[in-house]
């Protein structure tokens, strides 16, 4: 009988906690519902931090954060000294340190280094943006996370014949485990980082390049140049419509997105003496080609819609000839910085900072055409690869993927410019740095 009454107040202790359990149940599914959720944003928003404040979670895992490499100024032209910083992070990255925030150079002077103009990384690039992007890969420090001002380590770069990659990566390894391990601060004397042994592949400097992002001020510059191109283009679209007496000229078309080519058009009269001597030295006849060479070349490539606008990324300053929006195919309007009415956003800048612009306003074109032998081009067709592999686009031969890249002084297949992608799995950066007429479209 008491065994009937205790099955009797179970089943009603259940009856009763049962809902107590769905409720329950509900909240916990509630609340892995909400952290899915929740969760993007949180790191989002943890990665917008600064990434030198103290934290107790490992944020550069791989990356020590209390160990630094520390480099000299970096110096000479935009592309060198990205190539330059990039090489500096991946052997910090080797050292398992973090670099040091380096110097950069805002005036361009091959010899005269005393006279090199330093400007600060982050007046040209955004820290906050690199930490976030090369998050686990890379990493930047500031100077005021230094905690030991003692005497840093002083690691001599050799030089000469003797000294050959397999030693300048033996030292590395030595620095890694060594004495210098010890030290808080690892400092690089001697050559200037782009000058350094390379041990890296294409793709681990891919990486860098692609964590670099312009300084907010330096990319509303950018932005200002992009939308005289489009407006140029609107405009030109709109004549086009009104000139060929459309029925209508809101038949759709006007309401596609502007397009534009951008041409790295290297016939300033100081690449010129160098790419004759260049061709001369090296037996090679496609370096060089001429502004009637560079127009014919462009005006065979069908990318795009016509009309369409053709931005010269060139330095305006070192022009001999100031005909070089003339020449060119019906339905391709060439402008340069004078004409396009953009000239006081680039005088108002350092000889760096036009660079940059310029960089950017190329990379983000529609078709780029530059020369194979050019450090400018051949950082920006790796930077053009790097997003088509994003894409899932491994090759553009004979196929229009967008984000088109071609070398005008390359000969191609159908008699126009090569069409051109970076080897990713190269396993040097010798190629880009210093040019090549072996390229392709894989």
């Amino acid at each position: 009988m008491n065994f009937l009454l205790d099955l009797k107040h179970l089943k009603h202790i259940s009856l009763l906690t049962r809902p107590v359990i769905c409720k329950c149940l509900l909240v916990v599914i509630g609340l892995i519902v909400l952290r899915a959720i929740v969760s993007p944003f949180l790191a989002i928003n943890l990665s917008e931090k600064s990434f030198y404040e103290p934290s107790t979670l490992d944020l550069f895992p791989g990356v020590r954060k209390d160990k630094f490499v520390e480099v000299p100024q970096i110096i000479w032209g935009l592309n060198n000294q990205k190539i330059a910083f990039a090489r500096a992070c991946l052997t910090a990255k080797f050292l398992n340190r973090s670099l040091l925030m380096p110097s950069l150079s805002a005036s361009l002077f091959y010899k005269e280094v005393d006279f090199l103009q330093p400007i600060p990384f982050d007046k040209v690039f955004d820290f906050t943006k690199f930490n976030a992007r090369c998050h686990g890969f890379a990493r930047l420090a500031r100077y005021s996370e230094v905690s030991n001002h003692t005497e840093p380590y002083k690691l001599q770069k050799g030089s000469g014949r003797r000294w050959t990659v397999e030693r300048d990566l033996d030292q590395l390894q030595q620095s890694k485990t060594g004495e210098a391990d010890g030290y808080q601060v690892i400092h690089v004397t001697g050559k200037h980082p782009f000058l350094w042994p390379d041990h890296w592949p294409v793709k681990n400097y891919a990486k860098v390049f692609d964590c670099l992002a312009l300084a907010p001020d330096i990319e509303a510059e950018v932005v200002k140049v992009i939308s005289k191109i489009k407006d140029a283009g609107e405009k030109a679209r709109h004549e086009a419509a009104i000139s060929h007496k459309k029925k209508s000229i809101d038949d759709g078309s006007l309401n596609l997105p502007v397009q534009y080519i951008a041409v790295r058009m290297r016939i300033e009269k100081d690449w010129m003496i160098h790419c004759k001597k260049w061709e001369k030295r090296s037996n090679l006849k496609e370096i060089c080609s001429s502004k009637g060479e560079i127009i014919h070349k462009v005006s065979q490539i069908t990318d795009l819609r016509r009309p369409v606008v053709v931005y010269l990324a060139v330095a305006d300053s070192l022009l001999e000839d100031d005909s070089v929006t003339s020449g060119w195919r019906v339905g391709m309007i060439a402008y340069e910085k004078k004409k396009l009415g953009v000239t006081d956003i680039y005088e108002r800048q350092p000889y760096l900072l036009k660079s940059a612009i310029d960089f950017e306003v190329c990379a983000r074109a529609d078709v780029f055409v530059g020369n194979s032998f050019s450090t400018f081009s051949n950082l920006v067709v790796l930077s053009r690869t790097e997003r088509l592999y994003k894409l899932g686009v491994e090759s553009s031969c004979g196929e229009d993927v967008g984000l088109s890249s071609y070398a005008y002084n390359v000969i191609g297949d159908d008699g126009g410019p090569q069409r051109w992608m970076t080897d990713m799995l190269d396993t040097s950066l010798q190629r880009i740095s210093y040019g090549t007429n072996n390229i392709s479209c894989h």
